[in-house]
Formats: structure tokens, sequence, C-alpha cells
């Protein structure tokens, strides 16, 4: 929905892929031993999943620039996570855990974010990005099924405007200087996973 040119957010319910993204996010932290890192939630939308995995952290921050999304994420909310209305170049310290969940698939220069995340971390930050997993038997089955504009919808206002394979995916970190220390797939099985999840570092 489009209010004011923002992602609007109605609720801080469950989206759609809440459920399954949550799962896999909390087995992959599981791996790491968190709980006296900082945390960041870049994009955090209405805060659902970032209050979903904020006890694996001593501290919590999450940011959206969508003045919908922080409403809904404070709303009758009372935990330790902070939750700011604010962009990147906002942030004036760095975090050991960045979260960026289901985001850079609505960038219009994926790039140019992954340049600013050097404001919020160094190379000893471990990020977690997702994003809606590509790839051909995935995108054969879409069109075998009829559900491609479901799935590229166009008629999305702020919806997903970069599709990512993992090679591409894989690419868009490296030539940004970021190192791919683990891939992860969540949502069904592969290769007609839902989303991928990569791990990185800066170089």
């Amino acid at each position: 929905m489009k209010k004011n040119n923002e992602y609007f957010w109605k609720n801080n319910k469950a989206d759609n892929s809440f459920s399954y993204l949550s799962n896999s996010i909390k087995k992959i932290l599981n791996l790491y031993n968190t709980k006296k890192l900082s945390h960041l939630d870049i994009g955090c939308g209405n805060g659902y999943l970032t209050k979903k995995i904020s006890n694996y952290f001593e501290h919590c921050v999450g940011i959206d620039i969508s003045k919908s999304a922080i409403s809904q994420a404070k709303k009758n909310y009372n935990g330790k996570i902070k939750f700011y209305r604010k962009k990147i170049s906002n942030i004036n310290k760095k975090f050991n855990f960045i979260t960026i969940i289901e985001v850079i698939e609505h960038l219009y220069s994926p790039d140019d974010f992954l340049k600013k995340l050097s404001l919020v971390a160094d190379n000893k930050t471990t990020i977690l990005i997702t994003t809606p997993y590509h790839s051909f038997i995935k995108n054969l089955m879409i069109i075998l099924f009829g559900k491609f504009d479901n799935h590229f919808n166009p008629l999305w206002e702020h919806g997903h405007i970069k599709f990512f394979t993992k090679k591409s995916l894989k690419e868009l970190c490296e030539r940004n200087n970021f190192i791919v220390k683990k891939i992860f797939y969540s949502g069904r099985v592969y290769p007609i996973s839902k989303s991928i999840i990569f791990i990185i570092k800066k170089k």
C-alpha cells in the first residue's frame, strides 16, 4: 500500500514471510555466541521479526525510513529494542551483528546500500542478509503454475524491484568488499526455497 510516498504498515503482526524466516534465522543464530552482542536490524518494518530474535542479543536497535513501520513497531511495546525512524547515515556507532531481512529486493541501488554499511559495521561485524530466492528451476515452476503476475507483481507499490539468484547476490556482496561466509535457504526445500540467507563480513 502507498501512503505519503512510503511503504505503509497497517499493523505489527506477522507478514507472509515472517514464520519461515523467523525459524530459519533462529537456527542460524544458535550457531553463534550472540548473547553479549549489539544488534542492528536495518529495515525493521513493523518490528515483528526484530522482536522475535531480540532475545539472542544484549542490545537491539531497529531502524526503518517508514513512519508507519516505526509507529507499528513501538505500538504496545515496552521491551529492550530501541526503534528509530532513521537512515543508516544517521547512525553514528558500529554494531556486532546486523540483520537485513527482506530489504534489498526493494531498493533501487543495493550497491549504494551495501557501501553505506561501513557506517555501522567493521570487519568484525557479522551481517545476515535475506532476500527472496530465484533460480532457473524456481522461476520455471512459477511460470508453469501460472504464478508469474502474483510473484513478480508490478501492482505492488514499493514492492520488489530486484530479483536475486545465489550468483547475483554473491557478486553484489563481493564487488562491495564483503566476504560471503555461509549460505542458507529458508521456506520450502531447495531448489524452490522461498528465501536465501547470506552471512557476510567486510573484507
